[in-house]
């Protein structure tokens, strides 16, 4: 039977009772990051996929000079496009969508820099990926319909001399760092009425924005939902057009959404605000294919995931951990503990003790790490040959072709 995180450190517990559940689940925790992070251990290794989605260019767009605002004529727009590129020609910066508010208005993730510009075409596709978020560096990445594997040491300095414009697409050939994702998880306050004494629609969603904003909504019609109508806007900008109202909540930017309920009446020119918070999280690696791939495409690769904190939800131990391991560095570290005070020493405090578990553990170590080798190979050396129909030559075939 495999060890749990619950019985190592329950027989930490056993040894120095005085330092409590938590001294006892912080020692394991971190005996485990440490052998976690000592090397690029096998059952950290796992399969991911880039999928890149085709390029949309329907209709024209209207961009204006230092506005994150796009307007578009003739498009269909959804929120599936969120986190992809947008661009106009090859003249100006590659931005990044991040909202889509309607099938003729998105959001940009900087204010657009170049002219004002309207009636032009443009492209939405994807040449900025973001790994999952276990991610902590890639294994390979490759490529099954062209049969090769992509490069990795590739920085933006050196594509920026090859291609400052990335006119280049194609099938993509290396991955380069780009920067990190923008990650916020922003807070929305409940619907404070500011206007009239009517029912009260619902306020929901997590935003996303990137500052602090006041929403308004208004309703312009009343009546049961389904009939109401509403017109709403983020701080001091335009009013949408009116909405009739639903009682399914509805989207009305960077994941503000509203609902009404159908059992009331709602009044007309009754006016409500919440207040929108920035809550900013730490973002992911972001990582750019280039050239840049418009077509419907996938690319499938390895890579090393950061090991789970123990204490998370659901975290177990890998197979290959084994626990008297984690044991012998808790025990090591509990060694070095003096106690809670002057008056509550710890009687397993012995600086000696802990050198001895520490060696105990680093043995261990050493066998996990063989263990692992023989789970994994992740090194092979062939002897390089004039046959060019030999690609793999290893000892045997050495052998019967002295």
């Amino acid at each position: 039977m495999l060890d749990t995180f619950d019985d190592v450190w329950g027989k930490v517990l056993l040894r120095v009772p005085s330092a409590g559940s938590l001294l006892a689940r912080d020692w394991v925790t971190n005996a485990f990051r440490r052998v976690a992070e000592r090397r690029r251990w096998s059952w950290l290794i796992k399969y991911g996929q880039f999928v890149v989605p085709a390029s949309y260019t329907t209709g024209t767009v209207t961009v204006t000079r230092f506005a994150t605002t796009v307007t578009g004529l003739g498009t269909t727009w959804t929120t599936d496009m969120v986190g992809r590129q947008f661009r106009i020609g090859t003249a100006t910066p590659i931005y990044t969508i991040a909202d889509v508010t309607s099938a003729t208005t998105a959001e940009l993730d900087a204010p657009w820099g170049s002219t004002t510009t309207s009636g032009v075409t443009y492209e939405i596709y994807q040449c900025f990926f973001t790994p999952p978020s276990d991610f902590h560096a890639f294994v390979c990445l490759w490529d099954p319909s062209f049969n090769w594997q992509l490069s990795l040491n590739y920085s933006q300095q050196e594509l920026n001399a090859w291609d400052a414009q990335r006119a280049n697409s194609g099938q993509a050939y290396l991955l380069a760092a780009r920067d990190y994702s923008k990650s916020s998880t922003g807070t929305l306050t409940a619907l404070t009425q500011v206007t009239g004494t009517g029912p009260d629609p619902v306020i929901t969603g997590t935003y996303t924005g990137a500052t602090d904003a006041i929403f308004t909504i208004e309703c312009t019609t009343g009546g049961a939902a389904l009939t109401a109508v509403f017109r709403w806007k983020k701080a001091d900008g335009s009013w949408t057009s009116n909405v009739t109202t639903d009682t399914l909540a509805q989207d009305l930017q960077e994941g503000v959404q509203v609902y009404w309920p159908d059992t009331v009446v709602y009044v007309d020119g009754d006016v409500w605000v919440t207040q929108a918070r920035v809550v900013n999280s730490v973002g992911l690696p972001r990582y750019e294919l280039w050239p840049h791939n418009k077509a419907n495409y996938v690319y499938p690769f390895l890579y090393e995931a950061r090991a789970t904190d123990l204490q998370d939800t659901g975290a177990v131990l890998p197979r290959y951990i084994r626990g008297d391991v984690l044991l012998e560095m808790a025990l090591a570290e509990a060694s070095e503990w003096p106690g809670a005070g002057a008056d509550r020493p710890n009687p397993y405090f012995n600086m000696q003790l802990a050198l001895m578990k520490r060696k105990a553990a680093e043995t261990m170590i050493l066998e996990l790490e063989r263990a692992d080798d023989e789970t994994y190979m992740t090194n092979a050396f062939y002897q390089p040959v004039a046959y060019p129909y030999a690609p793999f030559p290893d000892a045997n075939w050495l052998q019967r072709h002295a």
